[in-house]
């Protein structure tokens, strides 16, 4: 397949994989949320910080895409969604231009946020970026040594979240580490989706996920493990918020996950987890739904 020059916009949407951005954009209206009745939503404030979280995501999966193919990771036997640098859709320059720009968008947004925030949004916001780039590049990529899951709980969970409300009230809640961490575990259980649909090839490339190092039923236990916690840390809520204690609600939301369970649990082929994947990045933008009623209620 030739290599377009000049690559249409629904290829990039492609490479950008919409399906994993809800968890940057969850964490962020979860803290807003709580913001509004902790001191007040900061609108302004709110959407830098959507648009940063999305645009390190953007980067970080087009980062995934450009290593992954400079390494050798992905080959046409893959069965996940198609890669536009090993597909020959976008070249590997321009890929490599795209999450660059997209990490360059989000520090201009993060140097309004240190505006607001001082020094702890500087620390957290070059953090992001740098481990964004060595999730899978630099000579000790996270992703390739089995490293990677502590990086994506805590900055696509309680760290989003809790930033969120601090850059907006001026103060760090408990409540918003607790959600922000529901957030992570969903994190989690897309990462582990993913590299249990993957870890067979993993092997034959050398890539060290947790999963390719432990096997199939290592992979079934941590996508049960980080869905049900999830979607059941919730219930904390009714003891540390009793005057929020309708949040926790989200946990009805642990009867959703039994099904994509099931199905992970018993899958015959690779190519089925991808359904899995959707359901479960589904379910995260339900359970943020239902949170962000419930806490206002």
């Amino acid at each position: 397949m030739t290599t377009s020059k000049r690559p249409p916009i629904k290829l990039w949407i492609q490479a950008a994989r919409p399906w994993t951005l809800g968890v940057a954009v969850s964490p962020v209206l979860m803290g807003t949320i709580i913001a509004h009745t902790e001191g007040g939503i900061h609108w302004l404030a709110a959407f830098a910080a959507l648009l940063g979280g999305v645009f390190i995501q953007i980067g970080t999966n087009l980062a995934n895409d450009y290593f992954d193919f400079k390494k050798g990771a992905d080959s046409e036997t893959r069965i996940g969604p198609q890669r536009v640098t090993q597909s020959g859709l976008i070249a590997p320059g321009t890929v490599r231009n795209g999450f660059l720009t997209s990490f360059g968008i989000s520090f201009i947004l993060g140097i309004y946020l240190v505006y607001l925030g001082g020094w702890p949004i500087v620390v957290i916001g070059l953090l992001s970026l740098f481990f964004g780039v060595v999730y899978t590049g630099g000579p000790f990529p996270l992703a390739y040594l089995g490293l990677a899951e502590l990086p994506a709980f805590l900055f696509f969970g309680p760290i989003a979240c809790a930033t969120t409300t601090y850059v907006q009230t001026g103060s760090w809640s408990t409540t918003a580490l607790i959600m922000g961490s529901s957030a992570g575990f969903f994190s989690l259980a897309l990462l582990s989706i993913n590299n249990l649909r993957d870890f067979v090839e993993d092997r034959k490339v050398g890539k060290r996920t947790l999963i390719a190092l432990f096997g199939r039923q290592f992979g079934v236990a941590e996508y049960g493990f980080s869905i049900f916690a999830a979607t059941l840390l919730p219930l904390v809520l009714i003891f540390t918020s009793p005057t929020h204690s309708m949040a926790g609600l989200t946990a009805i939301t642990s009867l959703m996950a039994l099904h994509a369970l099931r199905v992970t649990a018993h899958y015959r082929e690779p190519l089925e987890l991808l359904a899995v994947l959707k359901m479960t990045a589904k379910l995260q933008v339900i359970f943020t739904v239902i949170f962000m009623i419930s806490w206002v209620m």
